[in-house]
C-alpha cells in the first residue's frame, strides 16, 4: 500500500512529491520532470529520487499527473463482450504489452456497442493516451466523438474502412474456409447458426458461408439457417431447434465457438451424435474449442494478434513515429481440424 508519514503532531499523511523531493535533496520540480519523463534528470539524481521513493514507498498518482498534463499513461481498451474468451484474451495481452511500456491499461465493457459512445467520453474524462477500439461496425456518432477528442485510437477486429488505423481479419474467408472444408467431405446439406440480421459480422460471416455454397452449387435450404445472436446460449436454442426438425442437416457452421458449443450441448441432450449425424464448425479458436467434447472444428481469429498489432500501431501514434493517414493490417485465418466433424452420414 502507500506510504504513510507521520507529522510532529503525531497525525499521518500520504507520502508526497515534496516528501520524495526532500528525502532525495532535490526541488519538486526535479521529482515531477522525473516522474512524467519530462526534461533530463542526470543518472545520479535519478538513482536518488528513485531510492527516495522506495524508501518512502510512493505511489505516484497517475489521476493527478493526468489532470495536470492533460495526458495520461492510461490507455482505453474498450471491448464489446469481456465474457467472450477471444475478447478476454485479448484484455491480457494488451496489458501485458502496456505495462512493459509504462502504461496501464483501462477495460471497458460496451455491452456489444450499447454503451461505445459513452466508452470514448470516459476516455477524455480519463485523459487517455490513446484508446484501442475492439468494435466491429462503429457508429459515426462514435466516429464523430472521437475526431473531436483527438485521442490516437486503433480499432481492433474492424470491418470498414475508417478515419484511423484498423487490425482486422476478411470478414468472410473464415466461414468461407470452414465450408468449403465441410464440402469437401461430400457435405451438401448444410446449416449456418448465429449472428443477427443487423450484425456487420454476422453478415460477413454469413456471405462466406453462402459464397462457399454458391461457388460448389450446392443449395442453400432456408429451414437450415437461424440468425439469432452470438452467445452461447443462443447456440442452445439454435441446436434444439435444428434438433427438432425432421431431417437434419449433414453439417453446421456457426458464426462463432460461443455459438457452435452451445449448439453442441443441446443437440447431445436430445440425442444427436456429433460428428457421425452432424458435423459442426465454430470461429475464433477460443480456448474451450480444444476441450470441447467432441473438440470443435474452428477457424482461427488470433486476438494475441489482434492485441500486439494494436499496441504496435496505436504507439507508433502516440510517439509521432507515424504520421501519415490511415493503416490497415489484417490478420490471417487458419481452419483448425478436430473431431467435431467428419465425412456426412449418407457417404
Amino acid at each position: 500500500m502507500p506510504g504513510m508519514l507521520q507529522a510532529d503532531g503525531g497525525a499521518k499523511h500520504r507520502v508526497t512529491i515534496r516528501d520524495v523531493a526532500k528525502e532525495a535533496g532535490v526541488s519538486t520540480s526535479t521529482v515531477s520532470r522525473y516522474l512524467n519523463h519530462a526534461g533530463n534528470v542526470d543518472q545520479n539524481t535519478a538513482a536518488r529520487i528513485a531510492m527516495a521513493m522506495e524508501k518512502l514507498r510512493y505511489v505516484p498518482s497517475i489521476a493527478a499527473q493526468s489532470l495536470r498534463m492533460r495526458a495520461s499513461r492510461i490507455i482505453l481498451l474498450v471491448v464489446p463482450d469481456i465474457c467472450n474468451p477471444f475478447y478476454s484474451q485479448m484484455a491480457r495481452t494488451v496489458q501485458g504489452l502496456l505495462g512493459d511500456k509504462g502504461y496501464v491499461m483501462a477495460l471497458y465493457d460496451s455491452n456489444e456497442s450499447v454503451h461505445e459512445l459513452e466508452s470514448i467520453r470516459v476516455a477524455r474524462q480519463m485523459y487517455a493516451s490513446g484508446i484501442l477500439l475492439g468494435s466491429i461496425d462503429i457508429k459515426k456518432a462514435v466516429i464523430d466523438e472521437l475526431r473531436s477528442a483527438n485521442i490516437p485510437t486503433v480499432g481492433l477486429n474492424a470491418y470498414q474502412e475508417y478515419p484511423f488505423d484498423t487490425v482486422h481479419v476478411h470478414g468472410s474467408e473464415g466461414s468461407y474456409l470452414a465450408v468449403r472444408h465441410l464440402i469437401a467431405l461430400g457435405h451438401r446439406h448444410i446449416g449456418f447458426a448465429g449472428g443477427t440480421p443487423h450484425s456487420m459480422i454476422a453478415n460477413s460471416r454469413r456471405e462466406g458461408f453462402e459464397r462457399a455454397m454458391h461457388e460448389a452449387g450446392v443449395p442453400i435450404e432456408p429451414r437450415n439457417v437461424i440468425e439469432i445472436g452470438f452467445s452461447q446460449s443462443d447456440g442452445y436454442v439454435a441446436g434444439r431447434y435444428f434438433a427438432k426438425l425432421e431431417t437434419l442437416p449433414t453439417a453446421i457452421c456457426c458464426a462463432n465457438d460461443q455459438v457452435a458449443l452451445g449448439l453442441l450441448a443441446a443437440m447431445q441432450e436430445r440425442g444427436v451424435r456429433i460428428p457421425e449425424q452432424v458435423s459442426v464448425t465454430g470461429m475464433d479458436d477460443i480456448p474451450y474449442a480444444r476441450i470441447s467434447n467432441p473438440s470443435l472444428t474452428s477457424v482461427t481469429n488470433d486476438s494475441v494478434a489482434f492485441a500486439r498489432e494494436g499496441v504496435r500501431m496505436l504507439f507508433e501514434r502516440i510517439e509521432g513515429v507515424v504520421t501519415s493517414g490511415p493503416r490497415d493490417v489484417v490478420i490471417r485465418h487458419e481452419l483448425i481440424v478436430r473431431s467435431s466433424v467428419s465425412v456426412p452420414r449418407e457417404a
